[in-house]
């Protein structure tokens, strides 16, 4: 009667399994479409910025350094340069540089480019620190888009204008009158009135759900198969069931044996049937897949890791995280790979303890990037930070507290998941 009641019990989580899985594949599939509508459409908008950034590079006018420097501006400004100066100023990764340039009318104009100065203009250059006998050279086309002057590039530019006139006439009373308003950049480009962060972020949200989708449907659709392969595995069971209890009944009781007094009556050498190697097979010892479990403990962890900066962002110690990260790698194992043994719960373990170095690396990476945003707020600071974060960390003398903080770190996650590592370690695959 019991062992009737679990097969019952077993054929109901089956189909709970199943419809579960449906479900998530229904999901996945309206997240995919989701997706594909929000990405097609972040490309719309992207395609139509595009076009209208092309119109107003297609076009040039003259550089008004008293012009407001708006984001809007529909064509190239351009100056026609006939001396250069030296650089006057640099930012603070060396990636840009500050000129003055002047007409043939004699006006000046602050220039910002990037990189090492093109030999292309070496002849201004000459010809603005060279003899008087040289000849003036061909004027050179300096394009880009205005761009209002920064209170630190204006300080070094009143000082180096008054050295290179040996004079001091230049200084923040007078500076709007001889020098404008605005620089001219050449790193950036026209874009008119062409918005891309529509398309950026209708692209972004669009792959985030392609990839949600993608993920519920690779999940569900090995959570379905599991469900169909042990409800075949059930109809086995329960046709080998039958065949034991059709014996006939017993000529005292005149009762129907059930199956384990069947199985009782068998001799020693018959109990490795097919019916007992059945029941010997559960569905949990099937072989899990290692490399996209792997995969799955870490984007399990990554979960983690955002809660680390989410925590020290707001001012605190953010190594309880790692209890989460443990966590959800664990789940991130099990989900892909079918199935969480002990092999896969030591590897969720390492993938945990690795992403909370990253975890804490990355909270150094943001706080640099906050400090040096201050100068400039973009991605090319990003990747300064992150190409020269080991001279930076030494430069700021930021190696004691990175320690202490991953030191801490380990301990609170250690605390925090005391009792789960315990589990992990002493758990033996049934």
């Amino acid at each position: 009667m019991k062992q009737g009641v679990n097969r019952q019990m077993k054929q109901i989580t089956i189909r709970q399994r199943k419809k579960n899985a449906v479900t998530g594949i229904v999901f996945g599939a309206i997240a995919l479409i989701f997706g594909a509508i929000l990405a097609v459409t972040g490309m719309f908008f992207y395609i139509d910025a595009s076009v209208e950034a092309k119109k107003s590079q297609a076009r040039e006018t003259a550089f008004d350094p008293w012009e407001t420097g708006s984001s809007a501006q529909e064509s190239y400004k351009v100056v026609n340069a006939i001396g250069l100066t030296y650089d006057f100023a640099v930012d603070f990764k060396e990636t840009y540089h500050y000129y003055f340039a002047f007409d043939e009318e004699g006006h000046s104009a602050i220039v910002k480019m990037k990189g090492d100065l093109a030999p292309e203009y070496q002849p201004l250059i000459d010809f603005m620190f060279g003899d008087e006998t040289m000849e003036m050279p061909e004027p050179v086309a300096v394009r880009g888009v205005a761009t209002v002057i920064e209170d630190d590039i204006r300080e070094f530019a009143i000082e180096y204008m008054n050295e290179l006139y040996d004079e001091e006439f230049l200084n923040e009373d007078n500076f709007e009158d001889y020098l404008g308003l605005a620089l001219l950049d050449t790193t950036a480009k026209p874009v008119g009135h062409a918005n891309y962060s529509f398309g950026q972020v209708f692209l972004g949200l669009g792959f985030a759900f392609l990839a949600i989708g993608l993920l519920l449907l690779i999940f569900n659709i090995q959570g379905h198969k599991a469900a169909v392969a042990a409800e075949e595995k059930e109809k086995v069971l329960l046709s080998q069931m039958s065949t034991y209890s059709s014996d006939a009944p017993s000529p005292i009781t005149g009762e129907t044996p059930d199956l384990q007094t069947v199985i009782d009556r068998n001799p020693p050498q018959t109990q490795e049937n097919e019916f007992q190697k059945i029941m010997e097979a559960p569905e949990a010892e099937k072989k899990g897949n290692m490399l996209l479990g792997f995969i799955g403990a870490v984007g399990g962890s990554l979960v983690g890791v955002a809660l680390w900066l989410v925590i020290s962002l707001v001012g605190f110690i953010a190594g309880i995280a790692g209890f989460v990260m443990l966590k959800f790698a664990l789940l991130g194992y099990q989900k892909l790979s079918g199935k969480l043994d002990k092999k896969g719960a030591i590897i969720s373990l390492f993938v945990a303890a690795f992403m909370v170095f990253g975890a804490n690396v990355l909270d150094f990476v943001v706080s640099i990037c906050k400090a040096y945003f201050q100068f400039e707020a973009s991605f090319d600071t990003v990747r300064f930070v992150v190409v020269n974060f080991l001279d930076l960390m030494t430069e700021y003398d930021m190696w004691r507290g990175f320690w202490v903080n991953l030191v801490i770190g380990y301990g609170l996650s250690i605390w925090s998941s005391f009792s789960l590592i315990g589990s992990i370690l002493r758990y033996k695959e049934t």
